[in-house]
């Protein structure tokens, strides 16, 4: 029995090295089979839009707006107006935030959106990818030539589409036409507005993005934090 004893205990001295070893071997496997930070730093440092410790940002929806790109993005500075060519601006899903439909850009031939171009740190990167959804699939990010109205300078800039794309020309339809889940509402449009008037955007596409159409909601929290009470719209 003794001898028994002294081979059991040997037995499950071996099992449990053995286990120590296994997991010791996935731990290493993970750790060099991961990509690492450094490896994801340099895939981002190849991005179009990136320039040394920096990448300029388009933002053509909310982020028009200074105070409302600096809630997530406080590295964020101005560059000024720009325009993207052969895109429409459109609106599709649904954000809680906003109690309706937020803004996309779609390809679109002979049609221009007008945003702001911003500087942003690349510490920002992650936290403007989390603002716009990227880690749940609403929207995805992809690099465009902007054209700032300062100087007529194309430069990449970061922008992000919504992964579910609307097929139809917001613009083009009537109001009955339109599915509830592709209307912004009023907070959002007067988000718009202001950023835009702020960003020094041409008057004739203030005057357009006055006269879009919305769901009539008012987003109360984000309405009173950025001020938009009092911005006039013409519906």
């Amino acid at each position: 029995m003794q001898n028994l004893g002294i081979m059991l205990s040997v037995s499950n001295f071996c099992l449990k090295r053995s286990l120590r070893e296994i997991n010791a071997i996935r731990t290493l496997s993970a750790v060099f089979c991961a990509p690492s930070d450094s490896d994801k730093m340099k895939e981002i440092r190849k991005l179009p839009e990136v320039h040394g410790e920096k990448f300029y940002y388009f933002g053509f929806g909310s982020n028009m707006l200074t105070k409302r790109i600096h809630i997530q993005n406080p590295t964020a500075v101005k560059i000024g107006p720009g325009k993207l060519e052969n895109y429409r601006l459109d609106f599709n899903d649904y954000s809680g935030n906003w109690d309706g439909a937020p803004a996309t850009i779609v390809p679109h031939e002979n049609r221009t959106v007008w945003g702001t171009v911003w500087e942003i740190d690349l510490s920002n990167l992650d936290d403007i990818d989390h603002q716009e959804g990227v880690h749940e699939g609403m929207y995805e990010a992809k690099s465009v030539p902007v054209t700032l109205k300062s100087n007529n300078e194309v430069i990449m800039s970061r922008a992000y589409l919504l992964t579910e794309q609307p097929e139809s020309d917001f613009e083009a339809m009537s109001m009955q036409e339109i599915p509830a889940k592709r209307l912004p509402s009023k907070t959002y449009i007067q988000c718009l507005v202001k950023g835009a008037v702020e960003s020094e955007i041409d008057g004739e596409y203030v005057e357009w993005l006055k006269s879009l159409k919305h769901n009539g909601k008012v987003a109360e929290k984000m309405s009173n934090y950025l001020e938009l009470a009092n911005i006039e719209l013409k519906s």
